[in-house]
Parts: structure tokens; C-alpha cells; sequence
């Protein structure tokens, strides 16, 4: 396909300007961002982001660093369409034949080679998708609790929801491209993960009236095929998926235990739910013919695992005597982890997990609200 020096021109300015710190006016830079994301879901447009230097060499970069709580939903869907079509459930629509190798490549090297920049990235990507699965919990309980359904909250409900579910789309793409970012190191991200797993499948398996759950999402005209609880349910078993096949690799080195955090937290039986709610999904409606159903066979040897886990822990928390409340070597935050981390210069104390988790986004102790100078391990000292 043959570019005009006009089209590859208008590329190199939107791409190099859109997170210019030069432009002060956030406007501006939103409608820049705004013609990206619109000027991507044409497939000749594509094309020319990919054959420009400037889109290149800056693009995924800029694109981590501008998705902040102003310009969240244009950078997820530009990300959206650049991974498009390598998501669990996305065979049927035929969408990997629409998606940008080409950027799928530049977005993993981005990401590996800038762990602080794809670290606060990955943060905000938590941050943002919690907010958005609490706003859409409230607004489809307000829903039901008026037993009817109003206008102006339906489509709010249908809009939230799918920006949660292209928000998930963007987590399955990590745990795709980058898995070592929860399975390596600390375990951070790996159980803010599988947090808000559980909390999400805990809310669709526990609505009090999943069909007025569907019609609240699907406004007239809508087919219901496009619009169901599918759509989010899909990527999520997507991430468990993905996480699963990367832990059999051998050149990882050691890996965080995808199974063993899952087992560890405090409601067992929610997280069972929800991993059933997967098995017992319809998922033929999402799939050309029959190959999703090895997938299914994984992710049920996967709740197998886990229910045996799960069992052996209880059976092991009985044989210490069952209560951690007066012991005080456990985290009070969690009460799964040992306290082994204090806050200078308050020395208030927690598991290293709690505390790092919380820096993330706040330098005050969470005890005391005093300004954290450093952390401590305590472990070393004990031991």
C-alpha cells in the first residue's frame, strides 16, 4: 500500500506531540489523543502509524506515560486496537487479522526495557479498573434495588462496563506479553491481580438478578450475543490462562506461585465460585468450533489444584490452633504474611507486601499518616 507524504506528515505530528510537556493546553493534547485513537481503528491509518519513524520510535512509550486519570480512556483505546485479536474468546469476531504486530512488538520491548515506566503504568492500570468495577457494582445495584430500569442509568451501566472490560483486554495483553512482571520478583502485582479477579467474578456470580444483570448492560437495539457478561468474563479467564501457560516455562527462573496466592486468600469458597462461574459459562457462543474446550480442561484442573490447596491450608491453619488474631508476628493488614517490614521513622510495623503495595500510591504510614522516610526489613535482623 502506497502512503502519501500528507498522511505520514499528519501521523509524525499527532505522535509527537500528544504528551508534549510544550503544549499547555490539556485540551489540545486531548484532541490529539482523541484523533489517534480515532484515526487507529482504520485499517489504511494503521498501516501508516507502522511505516512512520516517529510513531516508531515514541509512541508506545508516550502511550504508557499518558494514560493517567484524564486521558485513561483514549490511551486504552488506542492500546485496544493495537492488541487487538490475541484475547481468549476473540477468534469468533475475527480480530487478530485487524491487529498491529508491529505495536504488539514495540509495546512488550517498551515494557521490558522501562520497568519503572511500565511499573507506574501497570499501577494506574489497577487503580483505574478498581474504580471502574466499583462505580458499575453501585450503579447495577442502585438498578436493581428500584426494580426498574432507567434510561439515563442503563447506558451509564453499558458505558462503564465496557470500559472495565477494555480496561481487563489491556491486563490480559500484560499477562500475555510481559507475565514476568507478576510471576518474577515480588509478588506485588501478582496478588493486586488476582484481587481484583476474585472481585469481579465475586460480583457476577453473586447479582441477586443476572437477567435484569444482562438487560441493564444492553440498551434497544443491541444484540445480545455483543453485549453479556462474556465480554469481561472472557479476558479474565484469559489472564488465568495466560499466567498458567507462562509458569511452565523453564527459563523464568523462580516464579511467584500463581495457585498458592489464589489458596491464600481469606474467602475460599468466593474464589471457588467464581472459578465455576468460569467452567460453567457458556463459552461456545464466543469461539469458532471446538478449541477453547483444552482450555476449559486446563482452567478445571487449575480449580482442582486450587480446591486441594485451599483444603490443605485450612487443614493447616486448624493445626496451629486456627486464630492468628493474638499473634503478633502476623500482618494486621492481611493476616497471611509475617510483619517483617517497619516504617522509618514511625516504626509502625507490617508484611513488606502491605507496605509496598501501599507506597505505590501514598507516602504516609497507614497507622499514623507520618511521612514514610524508609522502609525497613525487620526479618534480617531476626533471623
Amino acid at each position: 500500500m502506497r502512503l502519501s507524504g500528507y498522511i505520514l506528515d499528519q501521523v509524525t505530528f499527532v505522535v509527537t506531540h500528544f504528551n508534549d510537556p510544550r503544549i499547555s493546553s490539556a485540551e489540545l493534547r486531548d484532541l490529539l489523543l482523541q484523533s489517534i485513537s480515532v484515526l487507529v481503528q482504520y485499517k489504511e491509518f494503521l498501516v501508516a502509524f507502522e511505516c512512520n519513524e516517529a510513531a516508531v520510535e515514541s509512541m508506545p512509550k508516550a502511550l504508557l506515560s499518558a494514560f493517567d486519570n484524564r486521558s485513561w480512556i483514549p490511551v486504552t483505546n488506542i492500546l485496544l486496537r493495537l492488541c487487538k485479536g490475541f484475547g481468549f474468546g476473540s477468534s469468533k469476531r475475527g480480530e487478530s487479522s485487524t491487529s498491529s504486530v508491529v505495536f504488539q512488538k514495540l509495546l512488550r520491548e517498551a515494557c521490558v526495557n522501562d520497568e519503572e515506566l511500565f511499573s507506574a503504568f501497570l499501577n494506574r492500570l489497577f487503580n483505574t479498573l478498581s474504580w471502574a468495577m466499583t462505580e458499575f457494582s453501585v450503579s447495577i445495584r442502585e438498578m436493581q434495588e428500584n426494580y426498574k430500569v432507567m434510561d439515563f442509568q442503563q447506558r451509564k451501566c453499558s458505558v462503564i462496563f465496557d470500559l472495565s472490560c477494555n480496561l481487563v483486554r489491556v491486563l490480559e495483553f500484560c499477562t500475555h506479553e510481559i507475565p514476568q512482571a507478576f510471576l518474577s520478583g515480588a509478588d506485588t502485582n501478582l496478588h493486586r491481580l488476582m484481587e481484583l479477579i476474585v472481585f469481579i467474578l465475586n460480583y457476577l456470580t453473586s447479582a441477586a438478578d443476572p437477567e435484569l444483570f444482562d438487560l441493564s448492560l444492553r440498551r434497544p437495539g443491541q444484540n445480545p450475543e455483543k453485549v453479556n457478561r462474556g465480554m469481561i468474563l472472557a479476558p479474565l479467564a484469559g489472564i488465568i490462562l495466560n499466567l498458567l501457560d507462562a509458569s511452565t516455562k523453564t527459563d523464568c527462573g523462580k516464579q511467584n506461585d500463581v495457585v498458592g496466592v489464589f489458596a491464600s486468600m481469606d474467602c475460599p469458597n468466593t474464589v471457588l465460585c467464581g472459578f465455576q462461574s468460569l467452567l460453567e459459562y457458556n463459552w461456545a457462543g464466543s469461539f469458532r468450533g471446538d478449541t477453547y474446550l483444552a482450555k476449559l480442561r486446563q482452567l478445571e484442573e487449575f480449580s482442582n489444584l486450587l480446591i486441594y490447596r485451599a483444603e490443605l491450608r485450612e487443614v493447616e491453619r486448624t493445626r496451629r490452633g486456627g486464630d492468628t488474631d493474638g499473634d503478633d508476628s502476623v500482618c494486621c493488614i492481611c493476616y497471611a504474611c509475617e510483619a517483617d517490614s517497619q516504617f522509618v521513622p514511625c516504626s509502625h510495623i507490617s508484611c513488606f507486601g502491605c507496605i509496598s503495595r501501599h507506597l505505590l500510591n501514598s507516602q504516609r504510614c497507614f497507622f499514623c499518616n507520618a511521612t514514610v522516610v524508609e522502609v525497613v526489613r525487620t526479618d534480617a535482623t531476626t533471623s
